[in-house]
């Protein structure tokens, strides 16, 4: 993830960057960080970037004029970071992703930082995901993967419209790798994509075409929950 922090109190933006890899290398995502104390100099650099960590109250150039920049010469996310909390209602326009208050840094930024995860991986959901077959390596678009089963050394990759995969790997890593695309794990042995989900009962979640996959009972609550988050950030 290519992120910009720009920010003219040196103290905080370094302060900001050690969170803000901290945060995102949990989430196993690897951060490529630009820091800039001067809102002209990150102008002038035009270096691209996925997010931008934006302070509005700097001297010269302003964060809302340099974010009316941004929002001019690409798709870069907005977020704003200051000490003014009256500001939040002015920086509507410009279409913030989100909105940090420098007093509360460290309990926004979290869920900040899982939002923007989830949000970039959206945006290159057409992307390839790598699967290690008998016959060698297949690619698929993650948006087409409904679920996946383990059995034995085995997965068994249920793909939408086309021919399902017997593949190896580990059902644990691809639940790390494949949890911002959100797929969620209703049992040991299934990880389900959340776009194919058309119900959750007790013991089972029932996908679009009527498959029936098994919902462990100690899982239940944590796939409900993140079923529900899913369906509020596709609102």
């Amino acid at each position: 993830m290519r992120i910009a922090i720009c920010d003219d109190d040196a103290d905080f933006a370094d302060n900001l960057r050690f969170l803000v890899e901290k945060g995102l290398t949990a989430l196993h995502v690897r951060p490529v960080i630009s820091v800039y104390n001067d809102g002209a100099v990150f102008l002038a650099d035009r270096s691209e970037c996925d997010v931008v960590f934006l302070d509005i109250d700097m001297p010269a150039v302003n964060g809302f004029d340099i974010a009316e920049q941004i929002n001019r010469m690409g798709e870069a996310l907005i977020v704003f970071v200051t000490m003014h909390d009256e500001l939040v209602y002015s920086s509507i326009k410009f279409q913030p992703f989100r909105f940090i208050r420098k007093s509360h840094l460290e309990d926004e930024l979290s869920e900040v930082l899982d939002a923007l995860n989830r949000a970039i991986c959206k945006r290159s959901a057409g992307q390839k995901f790598e699967f290690q077959t008998k016959t060698g390596s297949v690619f698929l678009d993650v948006g087409r993967i409904e679920y996946i089963e383990i059995y034995g050394h085995w997965l068994h990759v249920c793909v939408e419209g086309g021919e399902d995969l017997e593949c190896y790997g580990s059902l644990s890593e691809l639940e790390k790798q494949l949890a911002p695309f959100d797929f969620i794990r209703t049992h040991k042995s299934y990880l389900v994509n959340c776009k194919y989900i058309y119900a959750i009962e007790n013991r089972r979640v029932i996908l679009d075409d009527k498959t029936e996959i098994l919902l462990s009972r100690y899982r239940a609550g944590e796939v409900r929950d993140k079923f529900r988050s899913y369906i509020r950030s596709e609102i």
